[in-house]
């Protein structure tokens, strides 16, 4: 088994929600539940600039503020790499703000833009209070929509293209987005999540819709691409591309292979949960309680365990 990345530093200085990185481009953090660190927000400069996700309702004020503290007030690209709620959720907040946007999106999740309620169910039914985590969800009108179908460019900067990818495996309407001049790769949660504060990758393999098999060939499609540097949307550039396609290989293949165990001997998907926590100082032998809370935050054992009981069903 390959080592891990690296814990890095989160580069911030006090009072900042935004932070650049070496190709422009800013990382806006969305304080998602109150919690540093979790989910970002990126902003790609240029002629046509455009923002690579939303981050959740909940969320906006902070989000506004960053986009603010980076001097940003025109947005002519608004693009999303699924339509989870973490992700997407506060699109139709962002669409009011920049009236001239266009929002990209996989066309299998277009529709759920349009018209947020059948997603908001679906949702309640994991989270108990909607409105506290994850706020209001604004509808976005459907001529402000353009639905990727296939693969290749996506929005034009301005000198420079963003790309999308097809990246299912997490869920089927993923996306990830590749910006060819710099190499920056945007992987949403198809790698799995990222966090400095604990230098893993940890999958993210929600119902209903989680498949290994997919997820292990978006991976490597991913890092046939080749790119100079890696952005999970929680939280911020991996240390080294190749080294967290690896590690995103092996978790994934490894939590599977454990819920499988328990699987087998009639377990459900609570006891799946214990069996990830029960493991928690194997998976994480030198990380602090916070950064492990930290990681709860962006996909829980509880909601792991669900989508890969939902994946074992279906599959049996």
């Amino acid at each position: 088994m390959r080592a891990h990345l690296s814990t890095v530093s989160r580069g911030y200085h006090d009072n900042t929600l935004i932070q650049t990185y070496e190709s422009g481009v800013v990382a806006i953090d969305t304080l998602m539940h109150g919690r540093e660190g979790i989910t970002a927000v990126y902003y790609l400069p240029g002629e046509h600039p455009a923002l690579i996700e939303t981050g959740p309702g909940s969320s906006i004020e902070a989000t506004r503020q960053g986009l603010a503290e980076a001097g940003v007030d025109r947005i002519d690209w608004i693009v999303v790499t699924h339509i989870h709620l973490d992700h997407a959720g506060a699109v139709g907040h962002l669409a009011e703000q920049f009236p001239d946007a266009v929002i990209v999106v996989r066309e299998e999740g277009a529709p759920h833009l349009i018209d947020p309620s059948r997603l908001w169910a679906s949702a309640a039914r994991l989270y108990p209070d909607m409105e506290k985590m994850w706020g209001e969800m604004i509808p976005v009108h459907q001529d402000r929509i353009r639905a990727v179908s296939e693969d290749g460019p996506v929005a034009d900067l301005g000198g420079r293209e963003l790309h999308a990818y097809y990246a299912p495996g997490h869920a089927k309407h993923h996306m990830a987005l590749f910006e060819t001049t710099n190499g920056d790769l945007f992987t949403g949660d198809a790698i799995g999540v990222y966090l400095p504060d604990a230098g893993r990758i940890r999958p993210a393999t929600p119902p209903p819709e989680f498949d290994l098999e997919v997820s292990l060939a978006t991976i490597e499609k991913l890092r046939s691409l080749k790119p100079k540097r890696v952005f999970p949307t929680h939280f911020g550039q991996v240390p080294s591309p190749d080294a967290a396609f690896d590690e995103a290989g092996e978790q994934y293949t490894r939590w599977v292979a454990m819920a499988e165990e328990v699987f087998a001997k009639g377990g459900d998907q609570s006891q799946i949960a214990e069996a990830f926590r029960a493991k928690r100082q194997e998976f994480y032998p030198d990380l602090s309680t916070e950064a492990i809370d930290k990681l709860e935050q962006t996909t829980s054992y509880e909601l792991n365990a669900a989508g890969i009981f939902r994946y074992l069903t279906k599959r049996a």
